[in-house]
């Protein structure tokens, strides 16, 4: 009886123990691993939209002609919301035709709007990335 009680207890105890060290895994990583959202909203940025919205694309050249050089490149403006971004995807807006679920599913559109409007912090990130440094 004494050893079946011991082994009882030992099955509760490492049961206690795998719990905790999966309840502190848990809480060590972010819930949200935004950094790894915006880098991958970039990327499809650049596979889905770049073509017309990165230096020299026909989206970049009529939004520099409409609302300045300043405002022209997507990925440098800060006054983007997702909502915005989200809705012109999906209706289109000027010589910009709408995109589809189809051909671009929300769950793409989701992390691109990420990515758009990412927050300063990531900004300067990029910025020192292409320089070849830190920020």
């Amino acid at each position: 009886m004494n050893a079946l009680l011991h082994g009882c207890m030992a099955k509760v105890v490492l049961i206690l123990v795998a719990g905790v060290c999966f309840v502190a895994t848990a809480m060590a990583r972010p819930r949200d691993d935004s950094t790894q959202k915006i880098e991958e909203g970039k990327r499809l940025f650049h596979a889905r939209c770049g073509y017309c919205h990165l230096a020299g694309g026909t989206g970049t050249i009529m939004l520099g002609r409409r609302l300045g050089k300043d405002r022209s490149l997507l990925e440098e403006r800060t006054d983007l919301n997702v909502e915005y971004i989200k809705k012109i995807t999906r209706v289109g807006i000027n010589g910009m035709p709408p995109h589809n679920r189809i051909e671009l599913p929300d769950s793409e559109l989701d992390l691109i709007a990420t990515y758009l409007t990412r927050p300063a912090s990531a900004r300067a990130a990029d910025t020192a990335a292409a320089k070849g440094g830190t920020p």
